[in-house]
């Protein structure tokens, strides 16, 4: 087994628990996913993140070189280069710089509008 802490590797989903996705890596690897290295935020059902044959992109947190074992992590994988066969994989934003300069120029409007209003509700 060469896997190394800190290495993103794709492993395949075999079972699935409430706490942790476990999972089949190359070379006759297994590994944990728990349930907290999935998201930041509360996961409620661990089966919209992964179910039985889904592929994942995940990072190695520790390694049982005696039993093969990996400890993995899904959120500590960087949003660009996160992967899951899993239809409710990790979305990249798709908002462009240039989406937001509408709203940029119509800030300062937008502002002095406000002002008007006020100083007409002070009057």
């Amino acid at each position: 087994m060469n896997y190394q802490v800190g290495q993103l590797i794709v492993g395949k989903v075999y079972n699935v628990k409430p706490y942790a996705l476990f999972m089949n890596f190359e070379g006759g690897a297994t590994g944990l996913l728990h349930i907290s290295e999935i998201s930041d935020s509360f996961v409620r059902d661990i089966e919209k993140y992964g179910s039985i044959g889904d592929e994942i992109k995940v990072k190695v947190l520790s390694i049982d070189k005696e039993n093969g074992f990996l400890r993995v992590s899904y959120k500590q994988v960087p949003p660009e280069e996160a992967y899951s066969s899993h239809t409710n994989q990790r979305k990249l934003p798709t908002v462009t710089e240039e989406e937001f300069l509408p709203l940029k120029e119509k800030l300062d409007e937008w502002i002095n509008d406000a002002y008007s209003k006020i100083a007409k509700e002070e009057k």
